[in-house]
């Protein structure tokens, strides 16, 4: 049984929100508050396995009560956010600083339905319960790249005449994605010879946030891509929220809404099959945490163009099983941390 604790000012949505979390018998409220001090004292208190967190409560500010937390007995938190661009940043920031997931709140033109949103919270607070959550106050040290002990044999490399000769990187990520791209990004150097394309699973309105983010931190250009942008050394592209990335023959940026049977938006299988197509050996995948398997395929595209693959170590993620399912499927060049792959990778620099 998963014990969850629910904070938020709004006593309709804490019944809401328990009615929701317990339908299927798995987990358990433990508690309610309302406030900052009451889900304080309530986590101290009941010790629950995850806290859903609504970061606007009375009482103080909702990311200050993600830092006390930091000193109180371990629990994942899954942040209930707006929808709005600043919620969004705000929501960004709560898992910069140790949040494991968050959950929209429902609206009534949401594009998703009570029944599809109670599913959501139910999957994420079952994720939230066997993640990994880190607390962002101090870095942490990496772990040692190490190669993997088994791994599918590479198919013979595909001679495909690369856009450019530097390659492209493809950045895949799920749960806990924001904070293991920007530890990734940030060891990039000014002068990176390779153009990078990072496919996080974001909703529509926290992309334009994310690539902020990045940007403040990173010394490489980051920026939100749109149709028909050419990839260009040392740049970063943020694929939009709720939108496929495709790169074409010619190195372009081709963007596709998804059906509605797409599960993963944006795809890290498309955008990482499209690149092993243009770039072939060229082409370079990281798989990073994340709940599913998206990635694994377009990883396996990657190795058998003859491209390199790089998967993040299971004792850094927040949530491992895109890593594992890449590893299983595809296998990879290099197992580690997100700062490491950054540094592996940062040695692609432009000629002087």
């Amino acid at each position: 049984m998963i014990n969850v604790a629910i904070a938020d000012d709004s006593p309709f949505t804490c019944k809401l929100l328990a009615s929701y979390v317990e339908d299927g018998g798995e987990c358990r409220v433990v508690g309610m508050a309302h406030d900052t001090a009451s889900t304080l004292d309530l986590i101290r208190r009941e010790t629950p396995d995850v806290l859903t967190l609504d970061l606007q409560m009375p009482g103080g500010d909702g990311l200050d009560l993600l830092r006390l937390l930091a000193d109180e007995p371990p629990v994942s938190i899954v942040v209930i956010s707006g929808v709005t661009r600043l919620a969004a940043a705000t929501t960004l920031k709560a898992l910069e600083l140790g949040a494991v997931d968050f959950i929209l709140k429902y609206t009534p033109d949401a594009p998703v339905s009570r029944a599809s949103l109670r599913r959501e919270i139910i999957a994420k607070v079952k994720a939230a319960a066997a993640a990994h959550p880190t607390r962002r106050t101090t870095p942490a040290a990496a772990p040692p790249i190490v190669q993997p002990q088994q791994a599918p044999a590479r198919a013979a490399a595909r001679a495909v005449a690369p856009p450019d000769a530097a390659g492209v990187v493809i950045i895949g990520a799920s749960t806990g994605g924001p904070s293991a791209i920007g530890e990734l990004v940030t060891q990039l150097p000014a002068d990176f010879a390779a153009p990078c394309v990072i496919v996080q699973h974001l909703p529509a309105s926290f992309t334009a946030p994310f690539a902020a983010q990045l940007k403040r931190h990173a010394k490489v250009p980051v920026r939100v891509a749109e149709e028909g942008d050419r990839l260009e050394a040392g740049i970063v592209l943020v694929a939009p929220g709720a939108m496929h990335l495709l790169i074409k023959s010619d190195g372009r940026v081709h963007l596709v809404a998804p059906s509605s049977k797409d599960f993963y938006r944006p795809s890290i299988d498309m955008a990482m099959t499209s690149a092993a197509e243009a770039y072939g050996a060229s082409a370079i995948g990281v798989v990073l945490t994340g709940i599913g398997n998206d990635g694994s395929e377009g990883l396996k595209q990657i190795r058998d163009a003859g491209g390199e693959g790089f998967v993040q170590d299971v004792a850094s993620c927040i949530v491992p099983s895109m890593p594992e399912r890449a590893l299983q499927h595809a296998g990879a060049d290099v197992v580690g941390s997100p700062e490491r792959i950054g540094q592996v990778l940062s040695s692609r620099r432009k000629p002087s």
